[in-house]
């Protein structure tokens, strides 16, 4: 049976609308009134009466017509939204993206501080003796771009893929003019061509940087793939995300994300596996790379970490409610890890002209020679805590973090005795803010962070540094201990068996030069630094830091006695406007300490030398978030 459709039964209710007057005032019309024996009523009260009555029957008509209508249009709009597009929940946008794009501009003045190489032919600043063996110094300038997408996927509303894509990434403005062929010489070019890595740039004009899946489950989340990694304060996992950011970690991984809010105060424990290493890898299908499935050689040399993290944190909306409530967030959580490998690359893992050395010297690689694992032996396990308390006028952070194992062989020569090492690694930082002022425009803070170190020379930022003044003759020498007064290199072998330095996150932005431009991140040293900041107007802010950087162990410094390093003074003014335009300009000033002063011998004569003058760089960034 075919019901009516709403329309014609909305219709046949206007149409009943007279008749339904017409009964009412009928009924009201024929009973006969009879007055009250105490009085008589004239004819004017009894039309009033009989008025009165009709006009209530009317109203209670109109009620029930009433009704009858808004039941019909009810009924109407129920049936357009089961039918028609089903608005009954959000419309979900199977593609979003997001990203930015950033313009950044760079102005480096005597970064090298008039230093001369150190002993294994690498300058503070500009590279090394085999690129020029001219000293670098003066002004340096130049500009760069990226061009960032992150795509999300939605399959529904608890299956999705999210990606992250750089184009153009870090590719230094002017660096691609037209070919040879096309151009002889480069100020003819009229063009710039896309970037081809290994032809005329680094790396190609796309990199994939990430991609993962995520499934909501009752449970908890799921994810898997090669996904970013972040944590606490960021001095172990961090992901880069901001818009001046050159580093960020990307991890394989697959993870389960379980909350415990109803039990546990709004904790959430996430299991983990991470494959850090896969080792040797081949091709299945006709020995072709790119044609079927690579397969994972063996699972000897692989490296790998089991690990899970507990935490309790706000999202910054959660946050936002808190606070404007007058109220606290307190974040905090608990993060631990297992890593271990069994065995490692040999000397065949080295560029065949920069071999590795063992106690034996120099190890020979000869061509096609079946590869034979080290034996590496290595397990350590990393135990990572960090706080964060938010109040509307204060912001205290701290992350602290410990790093207890052990490398059964350091060295690259499968036939020679193991040199075995020991890791101890610790570090934390603590960072405090609070606000003042009207409105509370103005951040007065401070931080302060520390990392372990060991007593071999060099830092240990770049422990693959190799060693390029050898003796005549002989060849360029890597995976050796790094030489005294070195500014870099490994930091076991040749009778150092402790890998006690640890490494801040490069993601992990302490200031403008000394760190983040000429040793790379924080490792073997601490630092403290006063910040101020000024909310000049809603999304316009200037500020300033002074930053005080020592060594721990004099050994690691080029001077050897030495454990200031320097003193630096950053300012900046960042703007963002609420639809994406971000502007940034910084400055900064650093001041080399004797740390860096550096001992060198020519003949039969040595000489001291200090840093001279100071380091400057001017930082100026465009960019627009979407």
């Amino acid at each position: 049976m075919v019901s009516d459709s709403p329309m014609k039964r909305s219709l046949t209710v206007l149409l009943a609308i007279p008749l339904l007057l017409g009964s009412a005032l009928a009924q009201t019309a024929a009973p006969t009134l009879t007055p009250p024996a105490s009085a008589t009523l004239t004819q004017s009260e009894m039309d009033q009466k009989i008025q009165d009555a009709v006009q209530k029957e009317v109203a209670k008509v109109k009620e029930q017509l009433r009704d009858e209508v808004r039941a019909e249009i009810q009924g109407a709009q129920s049936a357009a939204e089961f039918l028609g597009e089903q608005e009954g929940k959000k419309k979900l946008h199977f593609l979003e993206l997001n990203g930015y794009f950033r313009f950044r501009w760079d102005l480096f003045n005597n970064l090298n501080g008039g230093m001369a190489a150190d002993p294994m032919g690498w300058y503070l600043w500009g590279g090394n003796t085999q690129i020029s063996p001219d000293l670098p110094g003066g002004t340096q300038t130049g500009g760069n771009m990226r061009l960032r997408v992150d795509p999300t996927f939605n399959v529904s509303e608890q299956v999705r893929v999210k990606a992250e894509i750089d184009l153009l990434d870090n590719v230094v403005l002017g660096s691609t003019p037209a070919g040879r062929d096309y151009n002889l010489y480069s100020f003819t070019s009229s063009s710039q061509v896309s970037p081809v890595g290994g032809y005329n740039w680094f790396t190609g004009a796309v990199q994939v940087k990430r991609a993962w899946g995520e499934v909501q489950t009752p449970v908890g989340l799921l994810s898997f793939g090669r996904m970013p990694a972040s944590w606490g304060a960021g001095i172990y996992y961090n992901a880069g995300e901001g818009i001046d950011q050159d580093f960020g970690d990307n991890v394989d991984r697959i993870q389960f994300s379980v909350p415990l809010g109803q039990f546990l105060g709004g904790l959430a424990v996430t299991p983990y596996y991470e494959w850090a290493g896969s080792g040797i890898t081949y091709s299945s299908t006709f020995n072709t790379v790119g044609i079927g499935q690579p397969v994972n050689w063996t699972q000897d040399d692989d490296a790998g970490a089991i690990g899970i993290m507990v935490a309790r944190t706000d999202t910054p909306d959660q946050e936002r409610r808190k606070l404007e409530k007058g109220g606290t967030s307190l974040s905090y959580g608990l993060l631990f890890n297992y890593k271990s490998q069994r065995f490692g690359l040999p000397a065949l893992s080295f560029n065949s002209s920069k071999v590795p050395v063992s106690p034996g010297g120099v190890v020979p690689v000869a061509v096609g020679a079946p590869v034979v694992l080290v034996n590496r032996d290595a397990s350590a396990g990393t135990l990572d805590l960090f706080v964060r308390w938010v109040g509307k006028r204060f912001e205290i952070q701290a992350e602290g973090i410990g790093i207890y194992g052990s490398i059964g062989n350091v060295g690259w020569d499968p036939t020679a005795v193991a040199i075995p090492a020991t890791i101890r690694q610790g570090a934390g930082m603590v960072r405090g803010e609070g606000k003042i002022g009207d409105g509370g425009r103005f951040h007065v803070g401070g931080e302060f962070g520390i990392a372990s170190g060991d007593r071999a020379p060099g830092f240990g930022n770049f422990p693959g540094r190799c060693n390029l003044s050898p003796l005549p003759a002989a060849p360029v020498r890597c995976g050796e201990v790094a030489l005294p007064g070195s500014i870099d290199g490994n930091q076991v072998g040749g009778g150092y068996t402790t890998l006690n330095n640890y490494r801040f996150n490069p993601a992990f932005q302490v200031d403008l030069i000394l760190w983040r431009r000429i040793l790379g991140t924080v490792t073997d040293a601490w630092y403290v630094k006063p910040t101020f900041k000024w909310d000049v107007l809603d999304g316009l802010s200037v500020g300033a830091q002074v930053v005080y950087s020592q060594a721990i162990f004099v050994e690691s410094t080029p001077s050897q006695v030495n454990k200031p390093l320097g003193l630096e003074l950053d300012l900046g003014v960042k703007y963002q406007s609420d639809d994406g335009f971000v502007f940034f300009l910084d400055y900064g000033l650093l001041k080399m300490l004797s740390g860096f002063d550096m001992t060198t011998t020519v003949g039969t004569v040595t000489a001291t030398s200090s840093p001279s003058g100071v380091a400057q760089n001017i930082h100026a960034g465009l960019g627009i978030v979407f």
